[in-house]
């Protein structure tokens, strides 16, 4: 992960665009593979939950996490899972 360590609080880390390859299609966010692993595992809302006039009607509340070996992983609370990182390109 890349950091804004300069020693100054008010430096912030540059915004970069993330698209996720799942299931042969390439996506802007983690919310479509979140949602399909809520359904294959029961859950029987339509949509993820969360606001509705949020832009897909709910929220797949997707986090970034860093084991001891410096390994990345997602974990996602709307479907109950941790996701292994096991390739990324283009930096």
């Amino acid at each position: 992960m890349l950091a804004a360590d300069d020693g100054k609080p008010g430096t912030v880390a540059a915004i970069r665009e993330v698209r996720v390859r799942w299931n042969g299609g390439l996506h802007d966010s983690m919310f479509p593979v979140v949602e399909a692993t809520y359904h294959a595992r029961g859950g029987k809302h339509p949509r993820l939950q969360g606001n509705p006039s949020l832009i897909k009607g709910g929220r797949a509340d997707v986090r970034f996490s860093i084991d001891a070996a410096g390994e990345l992983y997602l974990y996602s609370k709307g479907d109950g899972m941790i996701r292994k990182v096991v390739g990324a390109t283009g930096f």
